[in-house]
């Protein structure tokens, strides 16, 4: 099966959420298909141009109009998904750099147009949220908010109307996706986020020593972790652990990693505050760390970091509503709301490794790798379902038995 994808961020190497869900996906297909994605990156990017990694093959087309899209949404001028305009007028070129005709041409919201312009026997829309409903929630701050969630969600309704499959990250994404837009069953697949299981794992106590030295932490500290790009969700959450859960427990030992683009975000300094930025290898951060912390109170999709936490044997401690999307998980997390996050974290909650446990199933099973094949699965299924039913080989008929006429003597 080849499989052609299209998205507007650099995937490779994956730093956040979006591009973490991407190529986690791209990764697991590659297992089994031939894959190859479009990257359309702004000018400054300096990733080459053409890249292989871990399988998957990157096409990266830079274009100018990206990074104004960007400028425009900090300025809250407009939002980024005005992109989606340049792209649709682009598509045919931007479909230049996905030669051949693939089984399955796969595409996020921005980039949908090249599912119309696109020649492919399988046309997937891959959701990262309900639009319309994040843009709502996080992004109406711009200016003429009305008009642009009037745009957003003509935009998704045609994403869906024209695919022959929507991947959504969770089973409240899809029923809202056939609420607002009328997609059937048959037309919806879910595929939970993971995590990275080539790059995480438990450390064993030697590479734990080392990463906790390395960041100053002490022997018997408790050692929690934000992992966050920056966005407002992700601001607020951050927010409120610096100022309201961590400051009672610091006496106590208790310390606060914050990692990713939200660090610019940060309210202030604290002595039991570690900060670092954003990084392609989340290992050491994960290895020092006891607890993962998620506290967030809006957003779309689903949270990467849950699965990124249990999937490097971490406790993890996070709200119901960061919690969506993760039902199978739900035994292997401490649920707190915000305000009582930090009565949860004061009994030092103990992960799967310092229990001395095996990686549990059910956080084995959202390894992207295994989660890319699964949805392989589903392409081929429906591939199969559509092709022509081989023509069935014409018996020669028989021949028709003698029949001896009788004589009249007889």
């Amino acid at each position: 099966m080849l499989v052609h994808a299209a998205t507007d961020n650099d995937i490779f190497p994956p730093r956040f959420g979006a591009t973490q869900r991407t190529f986690g996906l791209m990764r697991g297909l590659a297992r089994r298909h031939a894959v190859r994605v479009l990257c359309v990156v702004p000018n400054r990017s300096r990733g080459a141009r053409e890249e292989r990694a871990a399988g998957v093959t990157l096409a990266r087309r830079r274009a100018w109009y990206t990074g104004l899209a960007w400028r425009l949404e900090r300025a809250r001028l407009a939002p980024l998904f005005t992109a989606a305009y340049a792209h649709a007028a682009r598509a045919r070129r931007l479909l230049a750099a996905l030669p051949g005709r693939p089984d399955v041409l796969a595409a996020d919201l921005n980039l949908a147009a090249l599912l119309d312009a696109g020649a492919a026997s399988l046309r997937v829309y891959t959701a990262h949220n309900v639009e319309a409903d994040h843009f709502r929630m996080v992004k109406a701050r711009v200016a003429a908010a009305g008009f642009w969630a009037a745009r957003i969600r003509a935009l998704e309704a045609r994403a869906v109307a024209r695919a022959d499959l929507t991947v959504a990250c969770t089973v409240e994404d899809a029923a809202r996706l056939a609420e607002l837009y009328g997609a059937t069953p048959a037309r919806l697949h879910v595929v939970p986020n993971g995590f990275d299981e080539t790059r995480i794992s438990a450390p064993d106590e030697e590479s734990r020593t080392r990463a906790r030295a390395a960041l100053g932490i002490a022997g018997r500290d408790y050692a929690t972790l934000f992992l966050g790009s920056d966005t407002p969700f992700n601001r607020a959450a951050l927010d409120h652990l610096v100022t309201r859960v961590l400051p009672p427990l610091a006496a106590d030992g208790f310390r606060l990693i914050v990692a990713g683009s939200v660090v610019a975000a940060m309210p202030r300094r604290e002595p039991w505050l570690i900060a670092r930025p954003e990084t392609d290898d989340l290992a050491p951060l994960l290895h020092a760390a006891d607890a993962g912390l998620n506290p967030v109170t809006t957003g779309g999709g689903s949270n990467v970091k849950v699965p990124t936490y249990l999937g490097a044997g971490l406790a993890v401690v996070t709200s119901a509503f960061g919690l969506r999307g993760y039902d199978a998980l739900r035994p292997w997390v401490t649920v707190a709301e915000p305000a009582a996050m930090t009565a949860a974290l004061a009994e030092r909650p103990a992960g799967w490794r310092a229990r001395g446990l095996a990686r549990p199933e059910a956080v084995e099973a959202h390894a992207w790798g295994r989660l890319g094949e699964r949805l392989g699965e589903r392409l081929e299924a429906m591939l199969a379902a559509r092709a022509p039913a081989p023509e069935a080989a014409r018996a020669e008929p028989a021949p028709a038995p003698a029949v001896r006429a009788a004589g009249r003597g007889a």
